[in-house]
């Protein structure tokens, strides 16, 4: 396993064990998780877990083969009304969270099964080029590592293995995905690489790695297995708002509700309206009188 020529704290790397049926992708995110966390406040748990689904829809992304976008969506009627992770096949992140302030107390260990009834988790693959399309996952495990093992297990037909670790300023993470049986024919020694790298992964510590770089988490983790490193690849903050898509978003509005807004802003004095980004606070402004055509 070769050494790291610089430490990024924002990269991606993949890497590939050459005498077993397996590919994995390793995360680690620090500027990207704290301009999230900088653009508004979250309580520390919650923080923690907008970390983990910024490195989570990273290593989703990387797993996809064409050139898409993936967004990871919790909704729920509980005290977190929303988590959504975005990240573009430039490998720019961004993240919100929406939650009520006084039932969501810092304290509180939040689980993902005890959100209530009406909660989803939803992944949505956006390609450049062709339609998008999404699915829903079951929402049956406390972690979201593990609803994405479950989401695996259910589409792909193959194990999928996740380990998401985080504070309220960066995270780590790790996928490892099965291949179609090539290397190892017998299947009960395939059957017990596979469980040997799910237990060592099971192994990692955010508090011994937060300082350490990809290739050393690696070699702590699988230093008695061939695991093959590749180039690592940035990851950064990015929000892919503007104009054209705030314009959308008010047509989108209809007729009614927009005409509405327009009044309500006239009779405060204003002559524009304003639409602000929740991702990162960019503001877009449009002249009232020049909204004739979404009005019509």
């Amino acid at each position: 396993m070769p050494e790291s020529a610089s430490h990024n704290k924002d990269q991606l790397q993949r890497f590939v064990f050459d005498e077993m049926d397996a590919r994995g992708c390793i995360v680690q995110l620090k500027d990207t998780c704290e301009t999230i966390q900088s653009t508004h406040y979250y309580p520390p748990n919650l923080a923690k877990i907008l970390n983990q689904f910024t490195a989570a829809v990273t290593l989703m992304r990387d797993s996809i083969k064409i050139d898409a976008s993936v967004t990871m969506q919790l909704r729920s009627q509980d005290a977190i009304s929303l988590i959504m992770a975005d990240c573009m096949s430039d490998r720019t992140v961004r993240a919100i969270a929406e939650y009520d302030a006084e039932a969501l107390q810092s304290s509180d260990e939040i689980e993902f099964n005890k959100l209530g009834e009406g909660a989803t988790l939803a992944i949505t693959i956006t390609p450049d080029d062709g339609e998008r399309y999404q699915s829903i996952i079951p929402i049956e495990h406390a972690r979201l590592e593990q609803c994405l093992e479950n989401y695996f297990a259910r589409s792909e037909q193959l194990p999928t293995w996740f380990r998401l670790l985080s504070n309220t300023e960066q995270s780590i993470g790790i996928a490892i995905h099965a291949l179609p049986t090539e290397k190892t024919k017998d299947s009960e020694k395939t059957d017990e690489n596979f469980a040997r790298l799910k237990a060592l992964l099971t192994t990692l510590d955010f508090e011994e790695t937060i300082s350490l770089e990809s290739e050393q988490i690696l070699r702590r983790l699988f230093h008695e297995e061939s695991c093959r490193v590749f180039t690592a690849h940035e990851v950064k903050f990015g929000c892919h708002c503007s104009m054209e898509k705030s314009r959308d978003a008010l047509k989108a509005l209809g007729p009614e509700d927009l005409a509405e807004l327009v009044a309500e802003q006239k009779s405060k004095g204003n002559n524009n309206l304003v639409v602000d980004c929740h991702f990162c606070f960019q503001r877009y402004e449009f002249e009232i009188d020049k909204l004739d055509s979404l009005l019509s």
